[in-house]
């Protein structure tokens, strides 16, 4: 063979050296490449399965949260006190229905995201004004705080009610919201009245048994002492006449007495604009 057929030959042979270093070279990235493809798809397959099993857990925190948020409600719902609760800017942030409908006469919807001056066709402006300062008390003495006022409830009819307030704080201790859970004290507080009044009464009967059993025999005493001396002086006419407006002032005395033992009831009246009394009249009708 001549020079230049072994030179071609040579040639192939180192073409053909260079293509397979090529071809493996090729075959050396491809098998990286499929094998970083196949780690990608690792990666991807385990983020997959942790975003699934994060969705999950998620869905699982939120249909607790769900069913611990609808837990409290019918709980809330299922005490009879009127109950509502407040974030830190005095919003309305929930409520039972005791509260929404026997004492606002609203649905919770009408309530929530809204303040009590807000609503004052339901609550007047002096009691949401009360609401806010005693708020304002319990927020300074930082645990809790009661107090009593009267609500004109939904059916019209005005109820005595003891709030108790209590502060709402998150971790950090900081306060955000506060709940009110509300007493009915008008059946206490109208007891507690009518005792009064019938310790009153009492007081007013017993001392008016004592004025009349004192009064009762001067009065019949000096009645019978002025008729005796109209007997005596029949003649002269002027005496006659004070003598009879003396016997109708004992009358009218004898008549006080009379009321006086027939009282059933506490009824006042001023004197003097400085005091009261008890009025002898309206008590004994």
């Amino acid at each position: 063979m001549s020079f230049w057929s072994w030179f071609i030959v040579a040639l192939l042979l180192a073409g053909l050296g260079w293509c397979g270093l090529r071809i493996r070279a090729q075959a050396q990235r491809s098998e990286r490449l499929r094998k970083a493809l196949n780690e990608a798809k690792l990666r991807v397959h385990a983020l997959e399965t942790d975003q699934q099993r994060f969705e999950s857990h998620r869905e699982n925190k939120e249909d607790r949260l769900r069913g611990y948020l609808k837990l409290m409600d019918e709980l809330i719902n299922t005490i009879p006190n009127p109950i509502y609760f407040k974030d830190a800017q005095g919003v309305f942030q929930g409520c039972n229905q005791v509260f929404s409908r026997a004492v606002l006469g609203l649905t919770r919807d009408r309530i929530i995201g809204r303040r009590p001056q807000d609503l004052p066709d339901r609550i007047p402006p002096e009691l949401a004004a009360t609401y806010q300062h005693q708020e304002l008390v319990m927020m300074q003495k930082g645990l809790s705080h009661t107090f009593e006022a009267e609500v004109q409830c939904a059916d019209g009819q005005r109820r005595d009610f003891l709030f108790s307030l209590a502060l709402i704080q998150n971790q950090d201790k900081e306060a955000i919201g506060s709940v009110a859970v509300l007493s009915d004290l008008t059946e206490k507080n109208r007891a507690a009245r009518d005792r009064a009044q019938k310790e009153k009464l009492e007081g007013v009967l017993e001392t008016a048994g004592g004025v009349c059993h004192e009064f009762n025999q001067p009065l019949q005493a000096l009645s019978g002492y002025l008729e005796l001396l109209s007997l005596k002086i029949a003649s002269d006419e002027k005496a006659s006449e004070y003598i009879a407006k003396a016997l109708e002032q004992i009358e009218r005395m004898g008549s006080i007495t009379s009321k006086l033992q027939g009282i059933t009831r506490y009824e006042t009246m001023s004197y003097a604009a400085k005091t009261k009394i008890i009025d002898i009249h309206k008590s004994s009708e």
